[in-house]
């Protein structure tokens, strides 16, 4: 049976990113172990959307490409189009490509959309905020800070959302 994974903020290749994930004394381990739990947890009848930030590096890019999964969204952060990278690597890499998203009436964003915009959606995933989190159940932050540096099912999300 195929699944659908959630994941934000990899940071795949962002040369400081031991200063903020202090478990980590190399960019090398760090991209390992979020690589790795990433892989371990996808097949390839599984698809897998991004709420941005992934990837800051080609390198960072190929590892996401070498991903073997149904289908690789990707939700684009503020960090996605940087270092030289483009939107056309970007869509080598992915197999959708969305400033946001919605599907089966959640919003699907980088940044946490403001409660006005919710409009008749029952809740938001997002990433970006890699500390703290919003006390409001119609947000779910898949930030890796925030899910133990593992992808999150959607049938989870979904199952804090119908709670409400």
């Amino acid at each position: 049976m195929s699944k659908l994974f959630l994941t934000s903020d990899l940071h795949l290749g962002h040369r400081s990113i031991c200063k903020y994930r202090k478990q980590f004394k190399t960019v090398d381990e760090h991209d390992e172990v979020v690589f790795d739990n990433l892989a371990s947890a996808v097949s390839k009848r599984d698809s897998i959307y991004f709420m941005g930030d992934v990837a800051f590096t080609f390198e960072g890019l190929a590892k996401i490409k070498s991903l073997n999964v149904k289908s690789k969204v990707i939700i684009l952060g503020n960090h996605d189009l940087e270092r030289g990278i483009k939107i056309e690597h970007i869509a080598e890499v992915y197999d959708k490509v969305f400033a946001l998203h919605s599907r089966r009436g959640v919003w699907f964003t980088h940044c946490p959309i403001h409660p006005s915009e919710m409009r008749d959606r029952i809740g938001s995933v997002h990433g970006h905020k890699h500390e703290g989190i919003i006390d409001d159940p119609r947000y779910f932050n898949v930030c890796l800070e925030h899910t133990k540096y593992k992808p999150v099912l959607f049938s989870q999300v979904m199952e804090q959302f119908k709670a409400i």
